[in-house]
């Protein structure tokens, strides 16, 4: 019971990590030392990423979609 309680704790601030960052706009991508022109999809998958890291929450990324399925 111990473990379901610190799961649902942790999905709790997770998920209310992405209401606080869906308040905040994505992040300007010369604050990231980027020079290169990104599209607005690129910035918000830096931006999210960048925000996992600063909650000390770890991500996972995969090119294939059926590779952990």
């Amino acid at each position: 019971m111990e473990y379901r309680r610190l799961l649902m704790a942790a999905t709790e601030f997770i998920l209310s990590s992405d209401r606080r960052a869906l308040a905040n706009p994505p992040l300007d991508p010369a604050e990231l030392g980027v020079s290169a022109v990104l599209k607005p999809y690129q910035i918000e998958g830096v931006s999210w990423l960048i925000r996992r890291y600063q909650l000390g929450v770890n991500v996972l990324l995969g090119s294939d979609p059926h590779l952990f399925s």
